[in-house]
């Protein structure tokens, strides 16, 4: 039976290349961490004060269904209710969208770990 010989290489990155690499330093990486935590604080106060908010208008909405004298007033409180709620969907979705932006920005634009290319 015939002998296969074969080199295995090594799997270990270049030594030089680990030791020039410089690691973040503590500063940036809390100055990282906290620029995220501030900008997911705001997008979490965002959707609680809008829960809030959906929550008192249709507590608001029972109210004056619960007034209504005949399917006529139902009709139209119903329809004006439904826009108004898709009007708040949509302005707390733009809302929402660029509070996500602002924390991507903010994140991104955090000093960055030295990098070397092998």
């Amino acid at each position: 039976m015939p002998k296969h010989s074969r080199t295995v290489g090594s799997t270990l990155p270049n030594a030089g290349a680990l030791w020039s690499t410089a690691p973040p330093s503590i500063e940036a990486v809390t100055k990282t961490y906290t620029e995220w935590f501030s900008q997911a604080s705001k997008l979490r106060d965002e959707a609680l004060r809008f829960a809030q908010d959906r929550f008192t208008k249709e507590l608001e909405a029972a109210t004056q269904f619960a007034r209504c004298t005949n399917p006529a007033e139902v009709f139209a409180l119903e329809a004006e209710f439904a826009s108004k709620t898709a009007a708040d969907y949509l302005a707390e979705g733009q809302k929402m969208v660029e509070l996500i932006r602002e924390l991507a920005e903010g994140v991104s634009s955090s000093p960055k770990a030295h990098k070397t290319h092998h």
